[in-house]
Parts: structure tokens; sequence; C-alpha cells
């Protein structure tokens, strides 16, 4: 909405790949399970035209200072997604890991439950990673209630993986050998739904 003139497009590409079957995951998802986040490098590209609405409201142009960061306000916000691919492999070479999920549209709160069983839940203690500026700096714009941060934003997590606790710390190494800092931000529940502790900050 508001980004196109009259006879603007969007053009868009796909790729198709195989796999060996029986590969695909979700699998064997357990209550109990850990999950273990990788951080975001921002807002990546999901809730932009919210974003755009703050923006507007902010007083500020895409080209000034960023309040909460070095180099322009368009620079922070429009920093490039991360890719997790190799990240993910090495994960699943290490074993354990029972589900992928990609921390897109809908945030935490409505992707990570596609990954799951009928019946299951997730709990997340939200003070177990810091909200990254940009997210509090948005929150604070829109006077957004942390609710809705978790449900339209990735609040500076961007992939999720769902992993059998007696691998946790193997598939933590494995990660932290790849230069990423993982973290544990709760586990797979016998209560449908998502439940969270703490808070954003």
């Amino acid at each position: 909405p508001g980004m196109y003139a009259n006879d603007d497009f969007d053009l868009a590409g796909f790729a198709v790949g195989a796999m060996e079957r029986g590969g695909a995951l979700p699998r064997d998802v357990s209550v109990g399970d850990k999950l273990i986040a990788l951080r975001s490098s921002g807002v990546h590209s999901n809730g932009f035209s919210l974003v755009r609405h703050l923006v507007d409201g902010s007083g500020l142009t895409w080209a000034d200072q960023s309040p909460f960061s070095e180099g322009t306000l368009g620079a922070a916000l429009l920093a490039p997604t991360r890719l997790y691919v190799k990240q993910s492999l090495a994960a699943l070479n290490a074993g354990g890991v029972h589900a992928l999920t990609h921390v897109t549209g809908g945030g935490l709160s409505e992707n990570i439950p596609r990954a799951l069983d009928d019946g299951q839940g997730i709990s997340i203690d939200l003070n177990t990673w810091d909200l990254p500026p940009v997210f509090q700096w948005l929150m604070a714009q829109g006077g957004m209630e942390q609710a809705e941060m978790l449900k339209t934003f990735n609040c500076g997590l961007g992939m999720v993986l769902i992993v059998d606790p007696a691998h946790e710390t193997s598939v933590i190494q494995c990660l932290t050998d790849m230069g990423e800092d993982p973290v544990t931000i709760g586990q797979v529940t016998d209560n449908a739904g998502v439940r969270y502790t703490g808070t954003l900050s």
C-alpha cells in the first residue's frame, strides 16, 4: 500500500528444488524440544507498511541520521535480510533438529506454531535476548504493545530451530563455530498456543 504509482508492477522470481523422500521437516517435534534462535540483521522484509507509516509520523526522512544507529534512518531500516542456509544445513548435519522456522510476517507468535503438531504449544522467555535498538525505536514510535510487536516483527530473531534437548549443546556449538550467537529462548509444551514470560527490552 502506498508504494506503487499507476503502471508500476512487481517482478518476482522463484526456484524449485528436489529432496530425498522422507527428508522433509518438521518431523518428530516433541514436548520438551528446545527453541534455539539465530539473530536477525534488523527488520528484514516484513512489516514495512507499518514501518513506513511510523517513519512518516516521526518527522524524520529516510535520509536523516538514524536516531538509534550510525548512518541514515533508511540504511538502518533497509539493512539486508540475513540468510540462514549454511547455518541450517550445518545444524541439520549435527543432528537432533526437528524443525526450522523462518521468522517472517507474523513474527514469533505465528511462525513457530506452524511447525508444531496438534495440541502442542511453545513457551518463550523474552528475557533471553535483548531487543535490538531498531525495534525499540519502532515500538516507542508506534506506541506498540508487546503482543503486537511479537506478531508483527522478528524482534531480533530471524530463524528458530526446534531441537531435541539431548542435542541442544552440540547444535549450539555447531552454530557458534559458524560465527553465530545462538540463544535458547524456550521450549515446546503440551499446551496449545504461545506463552511468553519476561519482557521485550
